[in-house]
């Protein structure tokens, strides 16, 4: 058996141990036969990990934005444009408030990255090697633009069978269709192509469905599953944490190589820093620069051998 065989059983048996001891053998069932599968509360978020993740969602947007989020009627955020005001083709924004680049607002960001339900569902998903592309939070009040089926997978169809990215959805409001949840096409992942444009209007596409989901529930998704969101027609906020991960040779959303601060690093175990991208080197500005990021990246990856006790890492890892 070659070094990348070896390396490809050992990471696998350790995905499947973590999956057993976390009992989460029905959801990787469910990921597997519709394209998505809902972590509830206590497997998901224990120790009210929502109830602070939420507070902390809406202190940053108190922060960002200048006025304390409403989150009863929703007020601050009925019918938002935001940022992206042009872009989305619609009358308000159809995901609301996008917050992006949570990692650095609050260390309990960090835990909700270590999570490891969270760590586990996506190393099924996109290998034990996987990285973070990107942490937001979608803050959504009524409204009357749904949001486009599509996938998540960044390349155009016909697309991989195997998930190149992963999407890991915190829900830290109840999510129904009156409040805005997001629609999935179950089965759509074994489709391995983007929709049509006809096919994309979730109110109008008979396969789509709402996701039923209590707050501190976790939303898994495989990369290529058509997704998109209701509208709100509720009043109140609709208020998740979007964690999306890629296999490491894929362009990430983030740039993270070399803009973690160290106290960041160091207060976290080594995978931490795997996830946020410093086992990587590309993206040099120079030849000083691709000596300075090869060297920083090989002393994650030693440090990810120790970590894993697979010998191989960082040679065939990257494409587990």
């Amino acid at each position: 058996m070659s070094n990348s065989q070896n390396q490809q059983g050992s990471s696998l048996e350790q995905i499947w141990n973590e999956i057993r001891e976390h009992n989460l053998e029905s959801f990787v069932a469910e990921l597997d036969s519709k394209g998505f599968t809902v972590v509830p509360p206590e497997l998901a978020c224990p120790d009210d990990l929502a109830g602070r993740l939420l507070k902390a969602c809406l202190d940053v947007a108190e922060r960002r934005n200048g006025e304390r989020p409403d989150l009863e009627l929703g007020t601050t955020h009925a019918g938002f444009k935001g940022h992206y005001d042009g872009l989305t083709g619609t009358v308000d924004s159809p995901f609301g408030d996008l917050m992006q680049s949570l990692i650095f607002e609050d260390q309990l960001f960090e835990k909700a990255l270590m999570n490891p339900v969270l760590l586990t569902l996506a190393s099924y998903l996109c290998g034990y090697s996987v990285v973070l592309s990107s942490m937001g939070c979608f803050m959504k009040g009524p409204n009357v633009s749904s949001f486009a089926l599509h996938t998540d997978t960044p390349m155009p169809s016909p697309l991989p069978p195997h998930s190149m990215v992963c999407n890991l959805t915190y829900v830290l409001t109840d999510m129904n269709k009156e409040n805005g949840a997001t629609a999935f096409v179950p089965g759509s992942h074994k489709w391995c192509r983007d929709p049509e444009p006809y096919e994309s209007n979730p109110d109008d596409n008979p396969k789509a469905v709402a996701v039923e989901a209590k707050a501190g529930s976790l939303v898994v998704w495989h990369g290529n599953t058509w997704h998109g969101a209701f509208n709100r027609t509720a009043p109140g906020l609709r208020v998740s944490i979007p964690v999306y991960l890629a296999r490491a040779y894929v362009r990430s959303q983030e740039g993270l190589i070399g803009n973690v601060p160290q106290e960041m690093l160091d207060r976290n175990e080594p995978r931490f820093g795997w996830l946020l991208q410093q086992g990587l080197s590309y993206g040099y500005r120079s030849q000083d620069d691709a000596i300075a990021r090869l060297g920083r990246a090989g002393d994650y990856v030693k440090a990810m051998v120790e970590y894993t006790g697979q010998q191989t890492f960082g040679s065939k890892a990257l494409y587990d």
